[in-house]
């Protein structure tokens, strides 16, 4: 009688096939944008293909594109920083008697790190300005573009959720197929013994 598979080495069979290959990588494709890291891109997905468990073509693409949402809405909230840097360092060098250019990319380099020194708190006195009251300026002058983004960033979460619905149909296909399987290895091995039994009952 041929040895069947039990149920513990299906799973370990399944758990141990490979990921398939990015589809972005076989086409050759650029996903960042200049400026950004494409080491920190590659991270970020192959760390989100994990997560979801993506092994099959399909997987792997729905989980690329999942990726590929999360990374423009982490674009927009970043855009939206420095739309409302630009326009504070904009307003505290307006007015300056020193090199207004020079002045406002200074100011808008140090606010980007987080690090007001005393040249920009200078800078900020002599429009009559604190810090938040000039963030509050920059973000009312603001308003339309950051509500533009804000509608980018939805748009985004809407296509997510359809890429997400997309992946779990894909997923529980490959699940159910998996578990089907399992039960029709399990089923033979059954009807297998029944057939024992009862050879051995006729013999008897």
């Amino acid at each position: 009688m041929s040895e069947q598979p039990n149920s513990d080495s299906i799973q370990s069979n399944s758990i141990a096939v490979a990921a398939a290959p990015s589809i972005s990588r076989l086409l050759g494709l650029v996903p960042i944008l200049p400026g950004e890291s494409v080491d920190l891109y590659q991270a970020s997905l192959e760390t989100l293909i994990e997560e979801l468990g993506a092994r099959s073509v399909l997987q792997v693409y729905l989980a690329e594109k999942i990726h590929e949402c999360l990374w423009w809405m982490r674009r927009y909230e970043e855009q939206k920083r420095a739309t409302v840097i630009a326009e504070m360092a904009s307003e505290a060098s307006n007015g300056l008697t020193l090199n207004s250019t020079m002045e406002e990319s200074d100011i808008r380099s140090t606010l980007l790190s987080n690090k007001v020194g005393v040249g920009v708190e200078k800078a900020f006195k002599s429009r009559d300005h604190t810090l938040e009251s000039l963030r509050q300026v920059a973000m009312a002058g603001t308003s339309s573009s950051l509500f533009q983004l804000d509608q980018q960033i939805a748009l985004q979460t809407k296509i997510l959720a359809g890429l997400q619905g997309s992946y779990e149909v894909a997923f529980n296909r490959k699940t159910n197929v998996e578990r089907l399987r399992l039960q029709n290895a399990l089923l033979r091995r059954n009807l297998q013994s029944i057939e024992v039994e009862a050879e051995e009952l006729s013999e008897a």
